[in-house]
């Protein structure tokens, strides 16, 4: 197994005769006294890390340092540096969702800047040492040869700069450095700043202390507004400011019209190094004296760039005791702690507890009411989360320490107060670290909910770094598509993406969106082998090294992938698989295989596909009702977007489908691959869209749109409704089923979509599309999910791990996800049922302001509903509609749908029941 936590605790305190002074690859020692004091913070460390897996349950660390660990070179890595344990929730979470991605390093020395890879004029973060984890809380000690690059940086002694770890901190995140960090010294500096952090609550309306500030300016002291009533500002010009002078700014501060309602008044010194309690005092408004003596003490105590903070004290409602609520942004766990009126709160002197706990100790147990609060502390702290967000923005480079450097999470300091009779929230102070400690620490006494405030930074920081790797990758995209992708260049040249786009239009939309574009004639999709030698001549030719080869559009699948397999793109699907997911016939026969070998654990394909009989000819329908009895499901083999399709009844409309579409739609995606049909079963239950997206086998996200009863008999799709209304249960064995799938086909690696029926026996297969999603798909999983399908695709071609935890694979349920975003419901326009609307009340002008204005969600696929097939045709728009709750979403659908005279009472309401029915 390896050696036991007390080696590891020998082999780490054994590193520190190597530390350096500046953290980069030289052996110069410290100083004994310097390397005496640093040993000492990483045997605390050490301690720390053991004290609190043992609490946890978790095995003691095992050393691996006599093994050196090689990394993959494009893959997450997270570096948490922290001279305490409070950043281990977030630790323990990331490698939950991302195993061995999370890197705890005890010091700064454990880590080196050196010149970018990318970027000759930056530098970029490597760790040497740090202690990993697996996704069960297994820790390890490791060393990295070569060094690891560091995708994302958490750096917890930033703030403190009184030891050589902590000096050693803010030097290794400093200015220069092309790594994306979750703060900076700068920023920390602006967001720590009590007096700042109370004018920025004032200018966002949120409430706050009355305030008086006085403060000693510095190197980096921010530019104070001094335009609020409830924030006084006064600058001293010196540590030598009399007494006199002291006492009068104190009494204005106190004869001040804001003050006249406070019994109390409260001092305290801000700025780095002034934490928790320290040299605060609270005092009678009267006793002017002891207000001003407790100024004139932490005068000769602050720093240039640090003040005094003389405020209101801010009573709660229920008088014999005081609380402190702690905020956690963006993932909204709010932690409570009660203490006595006469005694300061905060995370050391009081027992964490959630909020509903603690309104239930003063008497307030109604469920409406206590969700009341809770809405209003989570409204005020969007507000100010916001307003620091826009002031981030208005900093340069420089102010904010870096390219990589941004504001990732805030913790909020609150005060339940009475304001009016209403119960209000008091923001005391911005305070991320103690925040996301006390949250890890009421977690722990709570394990069912072990994660939940840490997972969404999680997120925040996976998603940072995935970016961050794929800066500058090349990519080949096969097929520009049509007006519907139009989106897709433009966001992934913000990626940092290059494209390099293939495709048979020379002048398509796209030319001039993209980093290179080839024409090539690949229509004939018979000669796709042909088309594929060019393809990837020229590509050697002319452009050399890329990263990846893929397709948005479903007719070049197969060519895609031939083309991948002669560049050597290892995560392209193979042809192989491509074709047979492309042709319907092929993946229904593959699927249906019952001998095929399965991992015992696993489900058998054959479960999920149909029969299905082909059809080239009219002369082939009895032999094919022989094998799929009518009533059933006409369409083509190749076909994609519904177009085609039609429920057959009898054997005399089968042969008139069967005659007259080939004819009628020549033009059709798909028909390149030739004109052949087949039937399939008429399945009867409800319908879905599976996104999944694996990574060499591994499923690492997926999610479930519901896409509403289909208008016979062309199969038309009307609704798409995210997320799912399906119980989690029938979501994942919708998943499962996608995935079993996928790979019985041979799709390993990238997103695909998956087209299921979920009936009474389970879920069935309809189709899988081997790339990713169209239409509506991204953007409605984007609006919901934070999540971008075109990110993770891209990833995936390049040979990068996609991974998205916020969805059933990350074991978070349907519910969590409505609570955080809520409920979409979009309806699809066809120029044939819509078109009366469109050129009436409902037109695309009309629905894009509509769209501007928030009202709508407006998503167009062409550019006039006149490009839409007449008989057969596919969508021209989605109009989608977004509700905090499923009820919300359901109403503003029907009251959207009959405002723009898009659907009648009697139709919305069928469309909405499919909505209820769903529900199981």
């Amino acid at each position: 197994m390896g050696d036991t936590g007390g080696d590891y605790k020998a082999s780490l305190g054994s590193m520190n005769t190597n530390a350096t002074h500046d953290g980069n690859n030289s052996q110069e020692p410290f100083p004994d006294d310097v390397a005496a004091d640093i040993a000492k913070a990483e045997k605390q460390n050490v301690d720390v890390l053991e004290a609190a897996l043992l609490d946890l349950g978790l095995p003691p660390t095992i050393d691996r340092t006599d093994k050196p660990r090689r990394h993959v070179a494009d893959d997450v890595t997270v570096v948490m540096v922290s001279d305490e344990g409070e950043a281990l929730g977030v630790f323990f979470e990331g490698n939950r969702q991302y195993p061995g991605a999370f890197l705890f390093a005890f010091t700064p020395f454990w880590l080196s800047r050196q010149p970018s890879p990318s970027d000759v004029t930056m530098e970029t973060l490597f760790v040497h040492k740090a202690i990993t984890a697996d996704a069960g809380g297994q820790t390890f000690l490791d060393v990295f040869r070569p060094p690891r690059r560091v995708t994302y940086i958490m750096n917890h002694v930033i703030g403190l700069t009184n030891t050589p770890v902590q000096t050693a901190g803010v030097k290794l995140t400093a200015y220069g450095l092309d790594t994306p960090m979750s703060s900076s010294h700068p920023i920390k500096l602006r967001v720590d700043d009590k007096l700042l952090t109370h004018t920025v609550c004032a200018a966002a309306g949120v409430a706050h202390p009355v305030t008086l500030g006085l403060w000693l300016p510095g190197e980096s002291s921010p530019d104070y507004p001094d335009c609020f009533p409830s924030v006084r500002v006064v600058r001293l010009p010196s540590k030598d400011v009399s007494c006199e002078d002291i006492e009068k700014i104190v009494r204005e501060f106190l004869d001040s019209k804001q003050m006249r309602m406070f019994e109390k008044i409260v001092v305290k010194a801000y700025g780095l190094n002034w934490y928790g309690s320290k040299g605060v005092s609270f005092h009678p408004i009267s006793d002017v004296n002891a207000i001003v003596t407790a100024v004139l003490d932490l005068l000769n105590r602050i720093i240039p760039g640090q003040g005094i903070l003389v405020q209101s004290f801010i009573t709660t409602f229920d008088r014999a005791m005081t609380s402190g609520t702690g905020v956690l942004l963006p993932a909204w766990r709010i932690v409570c702690g009660i203490s006595d009126i006469n005694s300061p709160v905060n995370g050391d002197n009081t027992i964490p507890m959630s909020l509903e706990l603690m309104l239930r100790k003063w008497g307030i147990r109604d469920v409406t009411q206590q969700k009341q609060v809770h809405d209003v502390i989570k409204q005020k702290s969007e507000r100010l989360l916001l307003e620091l967000l826009e002031r981030e923005k208005r900093l340069t480079v420089v102010e904010k320490g870096g390219a990589g450097a941004e504001l990732a999470m805030i913790g909020l300091d609150v005060v339940l107060a009475k304001v009016n009779d209403v119960i209000t929230p008091v923001v005391i102070e911005v305070n991320g670290e103690c925040c996301i400690e006390q949250a890890f620490v009421y977690e722990t006494t709570v394990p069912v909910l072990q994660g939940e405030s840490e997972y969404l930074w999680v997120q925040t920081m996976v998603s940072r770094s995935q970016r961050f790797l794929m800066q500058d990758k090349t990519v080949v995209v096969v097929g520009g598509g049509q007006f519907s992708k139009r989106s897709l260049w433009k966001d992934a040249k913000e990626f940092g993406v290059k494209i390099l786009l293939v495709d048979s239009n020379p002048n398509h939309l796209a030319k001039d969106h993209v980093h290179r574009f080839l024409h090539v004639n690949t229509d004939d999709h018979t000669r796709d082998h042909e088309h594929a030698d060019v393809i990837v001549k020229r590509v050697k030719s002319e452009v050399g090294h890329v990263d990846g080869c893929m397709t948005f559009w479903e007719d070049c699948v197969p060519l895609t992938s031939l083309v991948a397999e002669g560049l050597g793109m290892r995560h392209t699907p193979p042809y192989k698989s491509a074709f047979a997911a492309k042709s319907k016939l092929l993946t229904h026969s593959i699927l249906r295989v019952e001998d095929q070998w399965q991992p015992s654990h696993a489900m058998l394909a054959s479960l999920y596909a149909s029969p299905v009989a082909p059809i080239t000819k009219v002369q082939d329908l009895q032999q094919a009702i022989s094998k799929v009895p009518l009533p059933a499901v006409l369409k083509f083999e190749f076909g994609s977007g519904s177009v085609g399709i039609r429920h057959v009844t009898t054997y005399n409309e089968a042969a008139e489908h069967v005659e007259r579409i080939p004819k009628t739609l020549r033009t059709v995606d798909g028909l390149g691959y030739g004109e052949s049909m087949l039937l399939m079963p008429l399945l009867v239950g409800t319908e879905h869209s599976v996104e999944v997206v694996l990574f060499e086998g591994q499923l690492t996200t997926a999610f479930v749109i519901d896409v509403g009863t289909t208008r016979p008999p062309l199969c038309l799709t009307t609704l798409a409704v995210v997320p799912s209304v399906l119980s989690d249960e029938s979501q994942r064995q919708l998943i499962t089923a996608a995935v079993t799938c996928c790979k019985t086909l041979g799709l390993l690696t990238g997103v695909f979509d998956v087209d299921m029926m979920l009936t009474t026996v389970g879920p069935k297969l309809l189709e899988v599309n081997a790339r990713m999603g169209g239409l509506y798909t991204r953007d409605f999983i984007r609006t919901i999910y934070d999540v971008d399908l075109l990110h993770l695709s891209l990833m995936a071609t390049c040979g990068m791990r996609p991974v998205a935890s916020n969805s059933l694979v990350g074991g978070y349920s349907t519910s969590s996800t409505r609570d955080n975003s809520g409920q979409l419901i979009g309806l699809l326009l066809y120029p044939g049922r819509h078109g009366n609307a469109l050129a009436t009340t409902a037109t695309p002008a009309r629905l894009r302001s509509l769209h501007d204005q928030g009202v709508i969600k407006f998503l167009q696929f062409e550019e006039t509903p006149d490009d839409c097939f007449s008989e057969y045709e596919e969508p021209f728009a989605a109009v989608g509609v977004h509700g905090a709750t499923l009820e919300e979403a359901r109403s503003k659908f029907k009251g959207t749908c009959l405002a723009l005279g898009l659907e009648t009472e009697a139709s919305v309401g069928e469309l909405l029941q499919h909505v209820c029915d769903c529900e199981n």
